[in-house]
């Protein structure tokens, strides 16, 4: 299932943007820049799979496929207004799902909760 137009970052800016001024975290299998985006919209979210850590095309569309559905099955995860950019590694296509879906889950509640308080 793809995301709707509204739920992706497509903008090099947005991606800069977050790169340099969103929290950056590191959580083995990918990293995770976060931040805050624009005030009532929904969470945005994208995926960099570099052809230098994951040289197979077949291998960065999966883990695409894999950030996509970690994203897509836990709307909760990020309320709107925040913005999301996976940056995938090569580690990332060894882990079951079910441990990717827990180190994600981890990640964005140490983001969001650190973000409220």
């Amino acid at each position: 299932m793809r995301l709707p137009r509204e739920r992706r970052i497509r903008a090099s800016a947005d991606f800069q943007r977050l790169r340099t001024t969103g929290s950056r975290i590191d959580c083995g299998p990918f990293v995770l820049n976060v931040g805050p985006g624009a005030v009532g919209c929904p969470a945005r979210f994208a995926v960099v799979a570099a052809k230098k850590s994951l040289p197979l095309a077949v291998d960065r569309n999966r883990v695409k496929r894999l950030a996509r559905e970690l994203f897509r099955t836990d709307p909760a995860a990020f309320p709107d207004g925040w913005e999301v950019v996976l940056v995938a590694r090569a580690s990332m296509l060894r882990r079951p799902l079910a441990e990717l879906r827990r180190v994600f889950a981890q990640a964005a509640s140490r983001t969001v909760g650190g973000a409220k308080s």
